[in-house]
């Protein structure tokens, strides 16, 4: 017993050393890949379909967005789906290189072939890596190609200060770039991806099985829990990112959507992300101010047409955002001629319809007339004198 008790203290010694030893090398090597305590967090709460922010604070700061990334992959093949470049029934393969990703992954083999819509699950709800890189290499043919295309996607859009240098958000290798986007953009990158309903399909399921008797993957963006409305889209963390949230939710036809990035903490991201939401719906409202079918002009005067009035039509439907004391103070405002001259076409622009509130425009459609209206008899035949004498 004595011998045991003496080789135990010794070995409690050199562990404590080692600890010892450890923190000093951490100490005189600092992480690159750690998130700076003193950056802080970014958040941004925008109403979908118009882009008006709600509330914000440093949605500028560039920052890895860590698996939030997957989120282009999803716009991109959403797009594709919509345009039918590819279908969801398509078979893809899967590489070595796919299948070592390592992180979250699904479990994919080399060899194994997997329909596109089953890997998007898999990235959207499990955030697996191995899918996403599968994805990658199967539609565009390498991941350089892959990131080619994202990158080119968000310069569309506007994300002035993101560039991306990964498939999956996943710590760079030393020495390289880690991906780089902000709070502002991630929100851009969010609207776009709210306009297509496949997309939304997939970020809403809570649970997925990828393989049978695999064990249940749970969705990672916990707020589908907490905010029944909510629909998605994406969580991330790495240590240089922090924990973040791209989070929307819609009532009615409002959609809102928050963004949060670098909390300090798991679940803190989901309760700010709660509050941004809950604090959008309550400082907008949509109103529609012109339903395309709907004339908004019931008597519009023709001159020396057969018809003395005709209707006019908005091009298509105008909705602002408002917040819910000022509705009242929306002005619709018609501009087009006193009289419109016959003969008409169906079909014919013949002025325009925009909404202001404190003479800023929020909304504007073109006015046409749905049903033809020719010149009346005589100045018809006057207009065909007319025409014979030269």
């Amino acid at each position: 017993m004595e011998i045991r008790e003496r080789m135990t203290v010794h070995e409690k010694v050199r562990r404590v050393s080692l600890l010892i030893l450890a923190a000093l090398w951490a100490g005189m090597c600092p992480r690159s890949d750690a998130v700076d305590a003193e950056t802080p967090e970014s958040r941004i709460c925008v109403e979908a379909s118009t882009g008006l922010v709600v509330a914000e604070q440093h949605a500028d700061i560039k920052r890895p967005p860590a698996s939030m990334v997957k989120l282009v992959m999803m716009l991109l093949v959403a797009e594709g789906l919509d345009a039918g470049v590819w279908r969801e029934d398509m078979e893809i393969g899967v590489s070595a290189h796919a299948q070592h990703m390592g992180g979250t992954q699904v479990y994919l083999e080399a060899g194994q072939v997997w329909p596109l819509d089953r890997l998007m699950q898999a990235v959207a709800i499990a955030s697996a890596n191995d899918a996403a890189m599968a994805v990658a290499e199967g539609l565009w043919g390498s991941k350089e190609q892959y990131l080619e295309a994202a990158n080119r996607r968000a310069a569309e859009l506007g994300m002035v200060d993101s560039t991306f240098n990964s498939v999956h958000g996943l710590p760079p290798d030393r020495g390289m770039p880690f991906d780089e986007t902000t709070a502002r953009d991630m929100a851009t990158l969010a609207r776009e991806c709210v306009k297509h309903p496949r997309l939304l399909a997939w970020t809403r399921e809570k649970e997925l099985e990828f393989k049978p008797g695999q064990a249940i993957s749970y969705n990672t963006n916990k707020m589908l829990w907490r905010m029944p409305e909510c629909d998605g889209l994406k969580t991330g963390y790495i240590r240089a990112s922090g924990y973040c949230v791209t989070a929307t939710a819609a009532r009615g036809d409002t959609r809102i959507i928050a963004i949060v990035m670098g909390s300090p903490r798991f679940n803190e991201r989901f309760q700010t992300a709660k509050t941004l939401l809950e604090t959008g719906f309550a400082q907008v409202r949509r109103v529609k101010v012109a339903d395309i079918g709907q004339p908004v002009a019931t008597g519009a005067a023709v001159e020396h047409g057969m018809v003395a009035r005709t209707p006019l039509y908005p091009l298509e439907s105008v909705w602002v955002v408002v917040p819910p004391d000022r509705e009242q103070d929306l002005r619709v405002i018609l501009d087009y001629p006193p009289r419109l001259a016959a003969p008409l076409k169906a079909g014919d622009v013949v002025g325009e319809l925009w909404v202001e509130l404190d003479d800023k425009r929020l909304g504007d459609t073109l006015l046409y007339v749905a049903e033809a209206a020719p010149l009346d008899l005589w100045s018809a035949v006057t207009a065909g004198g007319a025409g014979e004498a030269e």
